[in-house]
């Protein structure tokens, strides 16, 4: 099977690729880690001479008071700056960027009606806790859900970007992350921009 991945890798000239490290996976209870999963994930990607990227989010019951059948960013986001500084200072110099979350412009993601403001919170403290265990690691923002609501459920990718930069996120961000999905819906101006 690894042999097969390779190939597929080689094929498409792959050299980059994206993996999920679940916070509730690696970190179920507090400050007891599960690492066993991302140590082979990046262990793979070295061997095979992929870059990888991480994805960080899915909070553990502990961080948050919103149910894990929805993703929720952590009640403190001091735990989450904690818990991507200690997973950059784990693979310091073998990862190449970590995502701050995933789709935090939709409420199933957020837990709570989406808050740019909120994110870009989260965003600063994770930025600082992954640019001091690893400075060469790039910090990349969450890509965001294409749509075109404006309602407690979900918030226009555009709207929720410019909200954003509005928010202090230029001042953070040297990577934006961005979702190819937009192809799929009919393209409309949101009415709340400029």
């Amino acid at each position: 099977m690894p042999a097969r991945r390779n190939r597929s890798s080689s094929t498409a000239r792959a050299d980059t690729i994206v993996q999920l490290f679940s916070w509730r996976q690696i970190e179920p209870t507090r400050d007891q880690y599960h690492w066993q999963f991302p140590d082979d994930v990046v262990r793979g990607a070295g061997f095979y001479g992929l870059n990888l990227v991480v994805r960080i989010d899915q909070h553990p019951a502990w961080a948050s008071s919103a149910p894990t059948t929805v993703n929720a960013p952590p009640d403190d986001p001091a735990d989450y700056a904690r818990f991507v500084g200690k997973v950059a200072a784990r693979y310091r110099g073998r990862v190449l960027g970590y995502i701050i979350w995933n789709e935090p412009n939709l409420a199933h993601e957020w837990a709570t009606a989406p808050d740019p403001a909120a994110y870009v919170n989260l965003l600063r403290v994770a930025s600082e806790a992954i640019r001091q265990a690893d400075p060469g690691a790039q910090v990349v923002s969450a890509g965001l859900a294409p749509n075109n609501d404006n309602s407690p459920n979900a918030l226009d990718d555009r709207l929720y970007l410019q909200e954003m930069y509005s928010a202090g996120a230029g001042a953070i961000l040297r990577c934006a992350g961005c979702s190819s999905l937009r192809l799929r819906l009919p393209a409309r101006r949101p009415s709340r921009l400029p």
